[in-house]
């Protein structure tokens, strides 16, 4: 039997207060809430301004202005005029887009925003009864996983016709903590003729290392002639940590430039 998965879209609406005299009796807004937005999509944000009694303000008289602050530092991520919809209930809205977030930290963020009325005025309007102007968003990470990094090798002797000389151990949780026994790498060769070696190890420090099978009936990829390519090579192992080595020929001119590697 086919289960139902239900989903739902939540509007993200904010309400606030444009007074220029706070002294008198007033209707504030009661925002009490934790607004979230999600790294890799973009956030729509719904405001709704109005007066002291609770009127719509036509945001038509003026500029709206959003800032949004990372509550820990103090550094503002972005300022930015807000985007006017409906002038008769004094909604507008901002989308945070992805690219916005790219680089900052998940955490708490401030959100305020201003009005520069026809006078060229600039006012603050507030978002609670406490007459506080900022409003909390946390920022989570979103639904798409963020992009590991490939880890770049090199050996200290890319060439030569000496012998066998390996790369730095990487430790593999270091590239992706989740891993699932799945390497990938890229050789970078100019000119190569030799062989070229993987070795795992699952001890806890980078100790007690075993050859790795990527060749076709060798542990070892060999390289007779002369050859320059990016040789894409898979291997799959549960390792804790990895490292290259590469075995060039007597004849060899030629040099293993770089390896690009992932799990």
């Amino acid at each position: 039997m086919a289960e139902t998965l239900t989903l739902f879209k939540y509007d993200a609406d904010i309400h606030f207060m444009l007074a220029d005299d706070i002294n008198k009796t007033v209707n504030p807004p009661m925002n009490n809430k934790i607004i979230k937005i999600y790294k890799g999509v973009d956030s729509v944000l719904n405001f709704y301004v109005k007066d002291k009694d609770r009127k719509p303000v036509s945001l038509a008289s003026g500029t709206l202005t959003a800032y949004l602050v990372n509550h820990t530092t103090g550094n503002l991520l972005f300022s930015r005029l807000v985007e006017e919809i409906d002038n008769t209930t004094g909604q507008a809205k901002l989308t945070i887009r992805n690219k916005d977030l790219i680089g900052n930290e998940s955490g708490f963020y401030d959100l305020s925003l201003t009005f520069e009325n026809v006078d060229g005025e600039t006012l603050t309007l507030f978002a609670d009864r406490a007459n506080n102007v900022k409003v909390a968003v946390e920022v989570k990470d979103g639904p798409i996983p963020a992009f590991s990094e490939s880890a770049t090798i090199t050996f200290t002797t890319p060439g030569g016709t000496g012998s066998k000389e390996y790369s730095s151990a990487i430790e593999v949780a270091s590239i992706s903590p989740d891993t699932k026994g799945l390497h990938t790498f890229v050789a970078y060769l100019t000119n190569y003729i030799g062989n070229l070696h993987v070795e795992g190890s699952i001890e806890q420090t980078a100790t007690g290392w075993f050859p790795i099978t990527i060749g076709s009936g060798t542990e070892h990829k060999p390289y007779a002639e002369a050859t320059t390519k990016l040789e894409p090579i898979n291997f799959t192992a549960n390792l804790n940590w990895v490292r290259f080595a590469h075995d060039p020929d007597t004849t060899n001119t030629g040099t293993v430039d770089k390896i690009l590697y992932r799990s």
